[in-house]
């Protein structure tokens, strides 16, 4: 339900982005104003300067001072300058005398000049704007002197602006601040009035207080679940994580709140989610020694952005535990049932060859079987350590003895029981997988030699596995594809099997790599580092 209280919010963010706007604005006047007013003045002074200059060399002016007598054509001429020229309100043309030849009052003319900036231009300084009070009340007057052809210091020319008209001046550059600053309120009300409306719309229409209220209600919630969620910014910075996750991969949840996640949690691939905005499920992640984890991870999406990623994960332990003894009966089931399908072939054999008067041959024949089996099954039990691997190993033998299918491992070979590069379950997927995929390529080819060859090699900080065959190899354009889920040469309701050993390479932060050549075989590499353990776990 909607808080009936809701204007109060509106009114406080519409008031404090108000008086923000209007102080900003305020400020930025009296800054720019005065700096406008500075630049105006001097605009002002240069160009009364100019003027006086310009005039100065006006052939009209130097005649008259080099007659020295008053003519109708200058009063004309600078009468005229007087009207048209901008910021100009008197002039005044003199000579070395003082003499005036020219004045805005009539009367003034023939008389002395009462100013005492002139001394400046007699003693030979060239055109300045002077700040004193000049004649007829100017308050800034610009001094140039006329000199004839030759250079001859002739008398000089003053320049005026009235106090009054600067101060008019001014008050426009003012006036005018002033109604853009006015316009410039009205907008920024305007744009407060929808800015709150905004922020109003985006609390769903509650108060502060009662959104907090909400957050600390549903943050007790996420607390109190066993599944773990972690969630992380477009940046990968943990913007979320609850106690069951910071458990489950042991950090501290509150040294880990907006940390990169590689910096709390460095065999992630949670960022690759934010990134590519798929989704993953039931993925198998490293945490804590002796549990077992899955996560599923979903991009989060404001509109059509993508904007983090979330996780939760599920702690499967004793599931886990579970499934391995499933697995291992399993397995041990489907080597009983070839031992015993490839046994009562056996017996048929050594029927026959007794029935048919042949004892001798059927004594060598038992004795190389025997032999065979001891060398198998010894090499297999002796380098694979690991149950689950060793069980799959020897079932997947007898299952290619029956088809004509010749599997052999690798005599340097080792892996221990308590391997810690992989789960028990994820070499019977790796492995069952790759090797059901060689046998179904294997089965496909007239060719006579059918071999495939297991190797897996544990060392220090490293464990490699390889799985060879010889069957019909795999073209450029399906590896490609190989690893999707569905995609499969051999028919529909195929294509899973690779999927599910990319998903658990990945899991296990491994690599994979394939070699193929058409009718010479195919080769899957696959690579394991040892897995990152925290201190104290």
């Amino acid at each position: 339900m909607k808080d009936r209280s809701s204007k109060s919010i509106r009114a406080q963010i519409l008031s404090v982005n108000l008086v923000g706007i209007l102080l900003t604005l305020g400020l930025a006047l009296v800054i720019t104003l005065g700096f406008t007013l500075r630049q105006d003045r001097r605009a002002l002074d240069e160009n009364i300067r100019n003027s006086a200059m310009l005039l100065a060399q006006v052939p009209e002016v130097v005649r008259t001072l080099e007659n020295q007598q008053e003519s109708p054509a200058i009063k004309e001429l600078l009468d005229a300058a007087t009207v048209r020229i901008r910021d100009i309100d008197l002039i005044i043309l003199a000579d070395l005398n003082g003499i005036q030849y020219y004045a805005p009052d009539q009367e003034m003319v023939g008389t002395a000049y009462v100013g005492k900036d002139q001394k400046r231009i007699l003693d030979g300084e060239e055109a300045f704007v002077s700040d004193d009070t000049g004649p007829a009340g100017a308050d800034h007057c610009a001094y140039a002197p006329v000199r004839a052809k030759d250079g001859t210091l002739l008398g000089f020319v003053v320049v005026g602006i009235y106090a009054r008209s600067y101060a008019a001046s001014a008050w426009h550059t003012v006036l005018r601040f002033v109604l853009i600053t006015l316009a410039a309120g009205a907008v920024g009300v305007l744009l407060s009035f929808k800015l709150s409306n905004r922020i109003k719309a985006s609390l769903l229409g509650y108060e502060p207080s009662r959104l907090v209220q909400l957050f600390q209600q549903r943050e007790e919630v996420l607390e109190a679940l066993e599944e773990g969620i972690l969630a992380i910014d477009s940046a990968n910075n943990i913007i979320y994580i609850n106690r069951a996750a910071a458990r489950m991969i042991g950090v501290d949840r509150e040294q880990a709140m907006g940390q990169q996640l590689h910096a709390v949690y460095p065999a992630s691939t949670l960022d690759r989610v934010a990134a590519s905005g798929v989704p993953e499920y039931n993925v198998s992640l490293s945490s804590r020694p002796k549990m077992y984890i899955l996560a599923d991870r979903m991009p989060i999406r404001e509109g059509q952005k993508i904007i983090g990623a979330v996780a939760i994960f599920r702690n499967r332990t004793e599931v886990r535990k579970l499934a391995e003894n499933l697995t291992g009966v399993r397995h041990m089931v489907e080597a009983m049932r070839a031992y015993t399908h490839e046994f009562m072939n056996k017996l048929h054999v050594i029927l026959g060859l007794l029935q048919i008067g042949e004892p001798q041959r059927a004594e060598e024949y038992i004795m190389n079987i025997t032999q065979i089996q001891r060398e198998v099954i010894g090499l297999i039990m002796e380098r694979i350590q690991e149950p689950s691997a060793a069980a799959l190993l020897v079932g997947k033998t007898s299952r290619c003895a029956e088809l004509g299918i010749r599997l052999i491992l690798d005599n340097r070979s080792h892996l221990s029981k308590e391997c810690p590069f992989l789960p028990a379950d994820a070499y019977v997927t790796i492995l069952g997988n790759l090797i059901e995929n060689a046998i179904d390529g294997l089965n496909q080819t007239p060719r006579g030699l059918k071999e495939i060859t297991v190797s897996i090699r544990e060392e220090a900080e490293e464990l490699r596995l390889y799985v060879d065959d010889t069957g019909p190899g795999i073209s450029p354009e399906a590896q490609k594809l190989m690893f999707q889920r569905g995609f499969s040469t051999k028919g529909p309701g195929r294509g899973t099997g690779l999927k599910l050993v990319q998903e658990v390479v990945e899991a296990c932060h491994g690599a994979i790599r394939v070699e193929s050549e058409l009718g010479i075989g195919t080769t899957f590499f696959l690579t394991f580092n040892r897995p990152m353990t925290r201190e104290g776990e």
